[in-house]
């Protein structure tokens, strides 16, 4: 089958850069079936190699100009063409194309991150002035948080739009099904769950190779993900757990020169520095910075708990990766999480906003071994299923040959 996936990537130094489930679900297709990758990133040429095999490369020129589209989709012929991510600009345009090509019948669109639920919680909790104020980093960026949710509600009616042309969509949870069931109940819907990265299939989290009391966050940079929930709850504990410690992966506003904090730290980053000294967390708070696939692995399994606190969450690939290393979870109820895990089962899960549950399900976790063991147990077992990549594989391949039938 040939498929041409549009979506955001860059391939530099032998490297393909995507997001990890793209990066996960390409590496298992192109053994069988012939793809080429449509993005608005970089490539030194048309052909690129990843994981031994040859996939197709077209840069984002063809975005804003119909007819080379139709030239390039005429000489592609894909079976089918495949949007990641409805809430972006760039799958705006990508549909338009594919619209005004008469091409949506063979056109599927994949569910991401979802600006219709994002739009109403991206700034959950954080108090107005943050949300109005101006940094140096904002103002040549021309952007602040206010701005940001503006903007997300913009996404959210580009997203609308995008979602009323579909024909096919694919998802993995209630919630992107209830957004396309609400703005189009006639569009064929796909269940189809995430393949990960291969790293995260090998290994398994003991507690006794943990550091005790330690916590991982694998993206706290804008406010979504609810790091300001977090230190809340950490306040509530680190006199019981001197020992406790936040891991936050990301970008590391500490080890900065003063030049380039102003230029690079947003009104949110200013607030979390200033809540971590304000609940007397410095000593408690680690910036990990960015961190590669090998060292992302290597702070799940190092944590005492692995904490997913955002305001909002579709299919988290955190929490997938922390599940499948059998990692204890603690995660806010928000979204389509709990159709990965069940309260009490495979995680604990609170209402997003309630730092008092997410205090004691941390505690929880710190105080007894045995029941933190045991969720990260139950987590492995149900990620080794939902994950699975020949089963998944196998979904998403009949979900296309379904797709290239009616077209």
């Amino acid at each position: 089958m040939k498929l041409m996936l549009i979506c955001s990537a860059t391939f530099e130094n032998n490297t393909l850069s995507c997001p990890a489930w793209i990066n996960g679900m390409i590496s298992q297709l192109a053994f069988q079936h012939d793809i080429t990758l449509f993005s608005y990133g970089k490539s030194d040429s048309d052909t690129v190699t990843f994981e031994d095999n040859a996939i197709g490369w077209i840069d984002a020129v063809s975005y804003t100009d119909p007819d080379r589209f139709s030239e390039l989709i005429k000489k592609e012929n894909p079976d089918v063409i495949v949007i990641f991510g409805t809430e972006l600009k760039y799958s705006l345009s990508a549909v338009r194309l594919c619209v005004q090509a008469n091409l949506m019948d063979r056109t599927a669109l994949f569910a991401q991150g979802l600006a219709c639920a994002c739009a109403d919680h991206y700034a959950e909790g954080v108090p107005e002035k943050v949300i109005r104020r101006w940094t140096i980093r904002d103002v040549l960026r021309r952007t602040n948080l206010r701005k940001e949710i503006k903007n997300m509600y913009k996404a959210a009616a580009g997203e609308k739009e995008i979602i009323a042309a579909a024909h096919h969509f694919i998802g993995r949870s209630t919630l992107d099904k209830a957004v396309l069931r609400l703005y189009n109940p006639t569009a064929a819907y796909y269940h189809c769950n995430d393949m990960l990265r291969g790293g995260f299939y090998e290994g398994e989290w003991r507690y006794e190779a943990c550091e005790p009391c330690r916590i991982f966050i694998s993206q706290y940079y804008y406010p979504l993900k609810g790091f300001h929930y977090l230190l809340k709850a950490a306040a509530m504990l680190k006199d019981k757990y001197p020992r406790l410690k936040i891991v936050a992966a990301g970008y590391n506003p500490i080890e900065k020169s003063v030049f380039e904090r102003e230029l690079k730290d947003s009104s949110y980053i200013r607030y979390v520095k200033s809540l971590t000294r304000q609940l007397g967390l410095a000593d408690h708070v680690e910036f990990a910075g960015v961190l590669s696939e090998k060292r992302m692995k290597e702070e799940y399994l190092k944590a005492n708990v692995f904490v997913l606190p955002s305001t909002i969450e579709n299919s988290p690939n955190s929490l997938a990766e922390a599940m499948m290393l059998g990692v204890p979870c603690v995660v806010a109820d928000v979204g389509g999480v709990s159709d990965f895990a069940g309260h009490r089962k495979e995680a604990f899960l609170y209402p997003s906003s309630s730092t008092h549950l997410l205090a004691h399900y941390l505690d929880t976790v710190f105080s007894d071994p045995e029941q933190a063991s045991l969720l990260g147990k139950n987590a492995k077992k149900r990620a080794e299923i939902d994950y699975d990549r020949t089963t998944n594989t196998a979904a998403l391949v009949q979900a296309f040959q379904t797709i290239a039938k009616k077209s």
